[in-house]
């Protein structure tokens, strides 16, 4: 079976020969492809979006709630994974540089192209413009376009973002852990965190962010909350007893999982004054920062968030350790997918909105035909290396008998 494009996977560069991940590969393609449903279902639930239909559905408020209790920060784990496979084969100079290829370049191609899109919908239908997209588009990238603004508004691209950040701040901690540390502390903590139920240790950072930190760079997504679960992929790949670690507490967080989110539905679905333990909770405890209702809620989250990517990458190690052609295909795809996906999830509903038929069957469609044009757009720019560069692509080498034909002219 031939082997992934080079730099597109998960591949364990420790090990001597490197031993592919596929079942990181396999957690990253699945989580991105979630996406168009869960952006979609936006659309037919009661939150601030870009879209609304007249119709909302509690089937997919429920879909939202579940899957963001946990799908960006299983890509962040993922991240923060390949972050340590690249530093075991490159000089922090190369990863810099292979960084800024593949998020920078793509993180302003989609600010000043992919993402505007989004916004101009916005403004049609919830803020009442009536002009054209050239003429919204100046304003657009005046006010909305600058980074650590209070309007700042990358869309779904602040992934991008965010890992940029990460990798300027935290990369020189990175380096001195694998020049310093990684015979001497890492296999100490992995000694540890192997052990059963260990790894829910880990989600003291994470609570105590829910709950005291207020800073935020993009709206409500707390940047240092995403970099705990960055800065975890990191060292939960840096040596392997972490993953048999991962292997003695899966079945553990995966009921833990069910438990924990369970309760959190109760407690605010549909809406706290409508769901099963809501009012009681709230009003006896209180829901403003500071109160024990709103130290508990962030407490009850951050287990649960936790206990699903330690699940998930239990599943994922359990069922999902090998390759495939459509992995294959996927993992070339999966960054230009991303940062893709949101513009038709906004421009097909946009029209799908308008559609005379029931929720679950005008979802069903809008989702599926999603998916096909962000496909389609994928396999035009997967053509040319200017698409490939401006997406975050490796560029198509030239065939050795074309190269062949290239005169000599240096002598």
């Amino acid at each position: 079976m031939p082997r992934p494009e080079p730099g597109t996977g998960v591949e364990d560069v420790s090990q001597n020969p490197p031993v592919r991940l596929p079942y990181l590969d396999w957690l990253r393609v699945l989580v991105v492809l979630m996406l168009v449903p869960f952006h979609t279902a936006m659309t037919f639930a009661p939150y601030q979006w870009s879209l609304r239909n007249d119709e909302l559905n509690l089937a997919a408020q429920a879909l939202v709630n579940v899957l963001d209790q946990y799908h960006m920060e299983a890509l962040f784990i993922i991240a923060g994974a390949a972050t340590f496979f690249s530093l075991s084969i490159r000089a922090g100079k190369a990863y810099s540089i292979e960084r800024l290829k593949r998020l920078v370049v793509p993180l302003i191609f989609g600010m000043l192209v992919v993402i505007p899109p989004i916004y101009f919908i916005r403004a049609l239908q919830f803020e009442g413009f009536q002009g054209s997209y050239f003429q919204w588009y100046p304003t657009f990238l005046r006010e909305s376009l600058t980074p650590f603004h209070s309007n700042f508004l990358p869309g779904a691209i602040w992934f991008l973002w965010y890992l940029v950040i990460y990798t300027a701040v935290l990369l020189p901690i990175f380096l001195l852990i694998q020049r310093k540390y990684r015979q001497t502390l890492i296999p100490l903590l992995a000694y540890f965190f192997e052990k059963r139920g260990a790894l829910f240790l880990l989600v003291i950072p994470v609570a105590l962010v829910e709950i005291f930190s207020t800073w935020v760079l993009y709206r409500d997504f707390l940047v240092f909350y995403y970099a705990i679960f960055f800065f975890c992929g990191f060292f939960l790949f840096s040596e392997p007893r972490f993953q048999r670690g991962i292997d003695k507490s899966g079945p553990i967080a995966l009921v833990g999982a069910v438990v924990t989110m369970s309760l959190f539905m109760l407690l605010i679905f549909p809406v706290w004054y409508k769901s099963i333990l809501g009012p009681a909770f709230w009003m006896t405890l209180g829901g403003e920062p500071g109160s024990w209702g709103f130290i508990l809620f962030r407490i009850l989250t951050s287990f649960t968030t936790w206990f699903w990517i330690i699940g998930l990458l239990y599943l994922s190690r359990r069922f999902l350790n090998f390759s495939n052609r459509f992995l294959q295909y996927a993992n070339g795809a999966v960054l230009p997918f991303y940062i893709i996906h949101e513009t038709p999830v906004i421009l097909v509903g946009f029209y799908a909105i308008q559609w005379d038929m029931d929720v679950l069957p005008k979802y069903a469609i809008n989702t599926v035909l999603v998916f096909i044009a962000t496909i389609a757009i994928y396999e035009f720019i997967k053509r040319t290396n200017v698409t490939r560069f401006l997406f975050g692509m490796r560029l198509k080498k030239k065939p050795a008998s074309e190269a062949e034909t290239i005169p000599n002219h240096t002598s």
